[in-house]
């Protein structure tokens, strides 16, 4: 079973929506689910239509199915769950592969995407 670092268990959600997301649903859906909001970060989407968000939690989520389940549930992107999936899969499959390139947000660039960090406090 693949084991994840503090860093690589930040939940990521990629909201596409204009209105910012309700922190009070996002507490209720994460005490649901038996996690604990700790710090949430946000920036405007690059392309101006949505969010992103960088939550930490406690329990941090241990494996990439268990980050990718959370963020499915707090209304993330499904296109990009549904490939951080396949990432994640892979990832447990072959030898060698990336491990932080299963959970990602793209900023758009004028050549090809880059990854977005986590916002620094």
């Amino acid at each position: 079973m693949v084991r994840l670092s503090r860093e690589l268990s930040v939940v990521k959600l990629d909201i596409d929506r204009k209105r910012f997301p309700s922190v009070k649903r996002l507490y209720q859906l994460l005490d649901r689910a038996g996690y604990m909001l700790l710090s949430l970060d946000s920036r405007k989407s690059p392309s101006g239509n949505g969010w992103h968000l960088w939550l930490t939690l406690d329990p941090a989520p241990r494996t990439p199915m268990e980050v990718i389940a959370i963020q499915a549930v707090l209304g993330s992107d499904p296109f990009r769950e549904s490939m951080n999936l396949l990432r994640a899969r892979k990832m447990w499959r072959t030898p060698g592969f990336a491990k932080d390139w299963f959970n990602v947000l793209y900023a758009p660039c004028k050549q090809r995407s880059r990854r977005l960090q986590l916002p620094r406090s």
